[in-house]
């Protein structure tokens, strides 16, 4: 988006959801208040600068800080030339450099009533060790859940015509690890599963000891942490950003994301309508009533399905590249059965391949070592008789013979 350096009649348009306002005055208002293009609006003055650099500038003579400590913004993508693009898209946006689809008005009725269909049942669920609203119910999960963390468990708000939320959201949380083996969020994001809108995308300062930062993973570091807790720029713990979202959603929301039992157990929420892209993968491979022998991570099932690298190879999670390619994966499943049925196909073959390779090695007879007495001679000294008959090794324990010639060669 190019800001204007005078007044001008010319409409701007957000770079992240694409409305149009008349004035430089109603965007920035518009970027204050939902968060958008905070990589160029500095929250304190008000104002909405040309680039990341002028704000980087600003910052650094007005305030003596760098810009708000978010993960990567989405921005529009050129449109397709004309004649090339699909009627199932308006157009498309990026983030990080990577192309991701933006549904036509259109198309947002379809997909949800397909997105509906592919949610998981409960007994589903249970299986993959999600809280469900019936376990509130029962004493096993009191058990089960250490103290600290099973009485704030909640339900996702109740449905409410008079103040709708939306249809369907992808969330992905970074996490942090405490005592206990327990993990603490640091960071979350939500957007709009249809539309591709950034909902929420903000750090989250941790309510526990942190015992772990995990840094080559979450990205977040205890200085990137205190900095933004002190330019008021991050949530106040998981209950802060259990507020955040359920701003947004509310019990008829569909949530989508990868491996969503940890991001929800974190924030202590207790939800029902969910698509888990390890599941939805997990079950073309195996099937939908099979137990899911294995579960594919996201960076994977991009490259495999969508030939598309996130994380640019280090390994280090950005919340809102994971939150758009989780998008990306299901929209391409709910989109492409046939693609989806060959790569399960494929996948299920080469995965049982490698389970009877397993199997076949487990199987294989091992030769145990010859035991000898220790030679006469004692116990002191330098000699070989120090030596145990398990710490000599001797021909037969490196040779096999039913492959050797049947003479094998004198050993010295």
């Amino acid at each position: 988006m190019t800001v204007p350096t005078g007044g001008t009649s010319a409409p701007q348009h957000c770079g992240v959801c694409s409305k149009s306002f008349k004035t430089l005055e109603a965007i920035t208002s518009h970027c204050v208040a939902t968060g958008h293009q905070a990589d160029r609006c500095c929250q304190q003055c008000r104002r909405l600068f040309r680039s990341p650099q002028a704000l980087m500038q600003h910052n650094d003579s007005r305030h003596r800080r760098r810009p708000a400590l978010t993960s990567t913004k989405l921005r529009p993508a050129a449109h397709r030339a004309s004649g090339t693009a699909s009627s199932s898209y308006t157009d498309e946006f990026t983030c990080r450099s990577n192309i991701y689809t933006r549904l036509s008005t259109a198309d947002q009725s379809t997909i949800y009533d397909m997105l509906v269909s592919a949610c998981h049942p409960q007994r589903r669920l249970k299986k993959e060790r999600y809280v469900l609203p019936a376990d509130l119910q029962e004493e096993s999960f009191a058990a089960r859940e250490s103290e600290w963390t099973q009485i704030h468990y909640l339900l996702t708000p109740k449905l409410q015509h008079s103040l709708p939320k939306r249809k369907a959201a992808v969330l992905d949380c970074e996490m942090a690890s405490i005592q206990g083996g327990q993990s603490e969020a640091v960071s979350i994001c939500v957007i709009d599963f249809l539309t591709g809108e950034v909902l929420v995308n903000s750090l989250v300062k941790p309510r526990m000891p942190i015992i772990d930062w995990r840094c080559n993973i979450s990205g977040v570091t205890p200085a990137i942490m205190s900095l933004a807790v002190a330019h008021n720029q991050a949530l106040d713990g998981w209950e802060g950003a259990r507020v955040e979202l359920f701003r947004h959603i509310d019990e008829d929301t569909v949530l989508v994301g990868q491996s969503l039992n940890c991001d929800l157990q974190a924030l202590r929420v207790v939800h029902g309508k969910i698509v888990d892209t390890a599941i939805l993968t997990a079950e073309a491979v195996f099937g939908r009533e099979k137990e899911l022998r294995r579960l594919w991570g996201l960076s994977a099932l991009c490259e495999e399905l969508l030939d598309l690298r996130i994380r640019n190879g280090s390994g280090v999670h950005d919340r809102l590249e994971d939150a758009m390619a989780a998008r990306e994966v299901v929209l391409w499943c709910l989109r492409h059965q046939v693609d989806l049925n060959i790569w399960a196909t494929k996948t299920r073959k080469s995965f049982w391949r490698n389970e009877a390779q397993k199997r076949a090695r487990k199987k294989k007879p091992k030769r145990k070592a010859v035991q000898r007495p220790l030679r006469e001679g004692g116990s002191g000294g330098d000699s070989d008789s120090d030596l145990s008959a398990d710490e000599v090794l001797r021909w037969e324990d490196v040779v096999d013979y039913e492959t050797w010639p049947k003479s094998p060669p004198d050993s010295d």
